[in-house]
């Protein structure tokens, strides 16, 4: 703002003056004192006088929701090969040697492990959906601790097994506490969706 410019040069002068002109520096500093409280009177008016929507917007730019890019990559799929979700049930795809892997913090969880089997006799498994859920379990009462849905891309041909990989997202985010067990852990992972490549592009090498 101009007149907050102004005053601020004003200041300038009368801190020079003060410096070089002893007689009058009693007055220099009153008349500086003066100035200041002027210039934040004007910065706290200004303040105020912004426009709401404006000062309610910017938080919400920043707090948008991150974009799923799973959700975009399986509805791509989907779009390219409506029939994909459709070739092996559900229940041809089954999780075994589930395991915990310790995270960051000490008693926390960083990510499970597990093994994925493809129980089809046709068709290769492309992507798979799952819902895991950790149970910590102290003496003979479990609670639930955490669960969390999602989607992974694999290559399980049909009657094979391939490892698998499933990261903690609550360990992984900032605002986020770790995952910790004060007891035993106990995961539950089920699947929940799949998708299969046609049996024409199967490959004979897997």
């Amino acid at each position: 703002m101009k007149l907050e410019a102004s005053l601020w040069i004003a200041v300038f002068i009368l801190v020079a003056l003060a410096f070089f002109f002893p007689k009058t520096r009693a007055f220099s500093l009153s008349a500086i004192c003066v100035a200041i409280v002027a210039i934040v009177t004007i910065v706290v008016i200004a303040t105020r006088g912004e426009p709401v929507a404006l000062r309610k917007a910017l938080p919400s730019a920043v707090a948008q929701k991150p974009v799923d890019f799973e959700r975009f990559h399986i509805e791509n799929l989907d779009k390219a090969d409506p029939e994909a979700g459709k070739r092996i049930p559900v229940g041809e795809i089954r999780f075994d040697q589930i395991r915990a892997e310790a995270g960051v913090e000490r008693g926390s969880i960083g990510r499970v492990v597990a093994r994925l089997y493809n129980d089809s006799e046709t068709y290769t498994l492309t992507d798979y959906g799952y819902y895991l859920v950790l149970q910590d379990c102290i003496r003979t009462v479990c609670t639930s601790v955490f669960d969390q849905h999602g989607q992974a891309a694999v290559s399980v041909p049909p009657r094979q097994a391939r490892d698998v990989e499933i990261s903690i997202q609550a360990g992984s985010t900032r605002d986020l506490p770790s995952i910790k067990i004060l007891g035993t852990a106990n995961i539950l992972l089920t699947p929940t969706e799949t998708r299969a490549q046609p049996a024409g592009n199967q490959n004979p090498t897997d």
